[in-house]
């Protein structure tokens, strides 16, 4: 079976090879080239004068690059993008078996609309698309972007019924399950089995908690922040930010503020390879603070490491996780919840360690080599059963 995937990636072309900087490109490179017998990417890509993080292709063919655009919003300021992309399309609309599509997007759209419903289509869906553009926008763009998200969901519906739809987590399987009968949820890790390590028993003697992910507002950083001053007035503890994003300078500028930057550290964006592994096995807790989420990665990478989690119970994370027995839920935008839930972990050590013994416990089905054969045996099932 041929598959053509679709993502929104940036890819950068370096030497004649081709890389990614988002970690989701393991995930389809190792489904691809395992479980199908030929397949394409489709996505953006750009001369570059360094590596990305993650080696995807040097065979050129591989990647069919899509003029580019540096945002959505330029579908609606540059028509001609789409009419482009739509002749790029159609060699491949012939060529391939099925179409793993990154949903809601224009150039996805595009692809549902050459496709018809002659070939089996899957819509990958990662994440709460209005939840994030409502935080991360306002005014006529935040209006714009919902509207249009929700058009093509309302396409969909109407004239792609029986798609495959995937979401990563349950909140949008969940959103998806009364108006889809094809519809599942997985997780796209991408932790292989070889990385597990075992339960942990006890915390450093000088505790440090880690958050991994972009800093943006959606991310509640800081709150994140405010709780490290309400932790170390009773317990002393450190806070490695790994990331980069829109807010790094507001958010070093409120860690000054605040008069922790001797205990707050940012360490930068680390890619998914070893500098990331030893900030995990060299910290006690992982923080998420966010006010909206899909099924974030480092959930499963958390489990791969036995590291504990202190998390807002938003998106996928709310059903993903259970209260006391893998991790330790508050209600986002609470600071100071925040850090009593870590003072607790800290003043509990037999709920530490049951935390940490259950993610560790969990792992093995949720590994990349797990999660990556159960959703290519899902597409296959749905397009030998279908067409």
């Amino acid at each position: 079976m041929k598959i053509f995937a679709y993502n929104d990636f940036i890819l950068k072309k370096n030497k004649g090879k081709i890389y990614a900087d988002d970690s989701h490109i393991l995930f389809i490179k190792a489904t691809c080239e395992t479980y199908f017998e030929q397949f394409q990417l489709g996505s953006r890509c750009i001369e570059a004068p360094d590596k990305g993080h993650y080696f995807f292709t040097d065979v050129e063919n591989q990647v069919l690059v899509f003029p580019f655009y540096s945002s959505v919003s330029q579908f609606f300021k540059k028509p001609g993008l789409l009419g482009r992309s739509k002749e790029l399309l159609k060699s491949a609309v012939s060529y391939y078996d099925v179409f793993w599509l990154t949903w809601p997007h224009p150039i996805s759209f595009l692809v549902l609309t050459l496709v018809g419903r002659k070939k089996p289509v899957v819509l990958f869906v990662r994440q709460n698309l209005e939840a994030l553009i409502h935080v991360r926008y306002s005014g006529i763009n935040r209006f714009i972007g919902k509207k249009f998200t929700q058009f093509l969901y309302a396409y969909a519906k109407r004239y792609h019924k029986n798609a495959l739809i995937v979401s990563v987590g349950d909140e949008m399987y969940n959103h998806f399950k009364p108006l889809f009968p094809n519809n599942f949820y997985i997780s796209d890790s991408i932790v292989s089995e070889k990385l597990q390590l075992p339960a942990r028993k006890e915390f450093n003697h000088d505790v440090k908690l880690l958050f991994v992910g972009r800093l943006e507002p959606e991310k509640g950083l800081f709150d994140l922040v405010k709780a490290i001053q309400l932790i170390n007035q009773s317990v002393q503890v450190s806070l490695t930010i790994v990331g980069e994003g829109g807010i790094e300078e507001e958010l070093r500028a409120f860690v000054d503020q605040l008069k922790l930057s001797h205990c707050v550290r940012f360490a930068g964006y680390q890619a998914f390879g070893e500098s990331l592994f030893e900030l995990y096995r060299s910290h006690d807790i992982m923080m998420i603070s966010s006010y909206s989420e899909g099924l974030p990665k480092i959930i499963n990478e958390a489990r791969a490491f036995a590291m504990p989690i202190v998390s807002t119970k938003v998106g996928g994370i709310a059903k993903e996780l259970q209260e006391g027995e893998t991790c330790l839920f508050v209600p986002p935008g609470k600071p100071e919840l925040l850090a009593a839930a870590v003072v607790f972990l800290l003043h509990n050590p037999k709920v530490y360690q049951t935390i940490s013994q259950n993610l560790h416990d969990q792992f093995m089905s949720n590994s990349l080599e797990y999660w990556s054969g159960r959703f290519a045996t899902l597409v296959k099932d749905y397009a030998t059963k279908n067409f």
